[in-house]
């Protein structure tokens, strides 16, 4: 699985930085509650009362997630909806949280243009955080029994496919939908 170790960006060597303070020993244990409260970035609901200025809450209201970063270091407050499904709400507090510790302006008040470029930054670091190379050679060890879909591997990470979909992209540079090993040669499986 050498493919693993030899493309690492800026972006996963932040994610493993801060997976490093935690010992998480399955996929599933990654807690993004427990890494803001550690990296003192506050979680609050995105309703209206927790907002002194009403202007800036309707500048937001539409979205499902937003975060401030403090002044000071890599802290913040993050605003979620509450209602969300928790799969989608573990990838957009991941993603909330890359933008605060990456990050140091509002995106109310930067450019399209550097928009773009932090949510691509922050939904790519996303992925390292909660889909860390650590745990994904376990998926390819488990291929060695049994054949492994896009969906198994969503499930395992507690994230989408869409997302599961991305993650793997970024190391293998295509589609994948699962993995087989034929021969004791790990193969992806891309369906049409």
């Amino acid at each position: 699985m050498q493919l693993l170790e030899k493309n690492i960006d800026a972006w996963e060597q932040k994610a493993n930085k801060i997976l490093s303070h935690f010992n998480y020993k399955h996929a599933d244990e990654i807690d993004l509650y427990d890494i803001c409260w550690r990296y003192g970035i506050i979680i609050k609901p995105l309703n209206k009362e927790y907002f002194t200025d009403s202007e800036e809450y309707i500048s937001i209201n539409h979205l499902k997630s937003y975060s401030i970063p403090s002044e000071n270091g890599r802290r913040g407050t993050i605003y979620i909806v509450p209602d969300l499904d928790p799969i989608e709400k573990r990838m957009l507090l991941a993603e909330e949280f890359c933008h605060i510790y990456s990050h140091f302006s509002s995106q109310l008040t930067v450019d399209k243009l550097t928009l773009d470029k932090q949510e691509s930054q922050a939904k790519r670091m996303a992925a390292y955080l909660l889909m860390p190379n650590m745990f994904i050679k376990e998926i390819y060890e488990v291929t060695l029994s049994e054949p492994i879909l896009i969906s198994d591997i969503a499930d395992y990470f507690l994230v989408s496919e869409e997302f599961a979909h991305y993650r793997l992209e970024l190391i293998h540079n295509h589609k994948i939908d699962g993995f087989i090993q034929i021969y004791q040669r790990l193969w992806s499986l891309e369906i049409f």
